[in-house]
Parts: C-alpha cells; structure tokens; sequence
C-alpha cells in the first residue's frame, strides 16, 4: 500500500540549551586524571571519546515535534489529530507544578530539563486513557497555532 505523506505543518527539534553540555565536559578530565597513572593516552581517548558519546546521545534522544495534516509526533510517539481536542500552555511556576503535584499519572509525557515552557495537548481518544500529552517546546504558540488552537 502506498501512503502519500504530507509535507509537516510545523517542525521543531528541542535540543538542550547550551549549558547542558558543560557538565558533559567534566568527563574527559576524570577520565584523563583517572588513566593518567596507567596510561596517558589510553586516558586521552577514553575521555574524548565518552565525552563525544554522551553529547551525541543528549542530541540523539531530543524529541523532534511535527504537526501534519493528520498527525501530532513528538520523540516516538504519535497520534492522529481527530483525538486532539484542546491544547494549554504552560510557563514558568505552572510548568513546575505541572510536571509534578499536578501530573495526572495516566498523561504521556516528554521532557527536555533544560526547556522551561510546556504545552498540553488534551485528547479524546474512546480506545485510550490517556487524557493528555504534555512535553516541551520552546515555540508553544506556533505549535498551538499549528495544531489549529
């Protein structure tokens, strides 16, 4: 069968900020210091090398969020637009309550730590419980805009 796939109506890769990687750093020197009485190089590369390994798997596993004409995808997950039924934003000091005290536990759910802005996506799916998505964006107001809300 062959499925014609539209061309996305919003896209977005939420990437960590900048200040995510510094902590990343930290490991070629322990790495370094570590090795640095057994051998220098074999120190060198492991430190380099997991260091490398560890800021491509935080680039990796960022979720990429796109609205098609029938779609909502965000990270692995997706689900057609006719069970969206409501989208919220949501900012600062909500946000926090938000990924926490008021987390309904049936929510499927996708954070980026270093991302402070969130969007809910409620959904009215008779097959599914669950009552909303709620993940990370840096653009809520276009992805809202996108999904027609």
């Amino acid at each position: 069968m062959n499925q014609q796939r539209s061309e996305p109506q919003y896209s977005e890769w939420v990437l960590p900020n900048w200040t995510s990687f510094l902590p990343v750093l930290a490991i070629y020197p322990t790495l370094w210091l570590t090795f640095l009485p057994i051998d220098l190089a074999l120190g060198t590369w492991l430190g380099v090398g997991l260091t490398l390994l560890v800021a491509g798997l935080m680039i990796a596993k960022s979720a990429r969020i796109t609205v098609s004409d029938d779609y909502l995808s965000v990270a692995n997950a997706m689900i057609e637009r006719k069970f969206i039924v409501g989208v919220e934003m949501i900012a600062g000091e909500e946000g926090f309550a938000a990924r926490g005290r008021n987390l309904d536990p049936r929510a499927w759910i996708h954070f980026q730590g270093s991302v402070k802005t969130l969007i809910r996506v409620h959904i009215e799916d008779p097959d599914d419980p669950t009552p909303y998505w709620l993940f990370s964006t840096r653009k809520p107001e276009k992805l809202a805009k996108a999904l027609g809300f």
